[in-house]
């Protein structure tokens, strides 16, 4: 994968769930106690984190980037 092409040009940066923008910044390395690839997110002083695993890396046809910063599904913290 082409870090650089990747992420330099903007075009495959995470949308913030919480400010609807793409993301700040993105960084990514290989992680060999997790084999696979750490991608960490920043945006509106947080930081997320997650790992694409060589097995889903090998066995993908297409991966791209979701929402970043999304409430866990099944949480929600309203009140009526």
């Amino acid at each position: 994968m082409n870090d650089v092409t990747l992420y330099s040009l903007g075009e495959a940066l995470p949308v913030c769930a919480v400010c609807n923008k793409p993301v700040d910044k993105v960084e990514s390395m290989y992680h060999p106690n997790y084999m696979g690839k750490l991608f960490r997110v920043y945006c509106h002083g947080k930081i997320e984190e997650q790992v694409l695993s060589d097995y889903d890396v090998c066995n993908s046809l297409q991966i791209t980037f979701d929402l970043a910063f999304q409430k866990p599904k099944g949480i929600t913290h309203e009140h009526h």
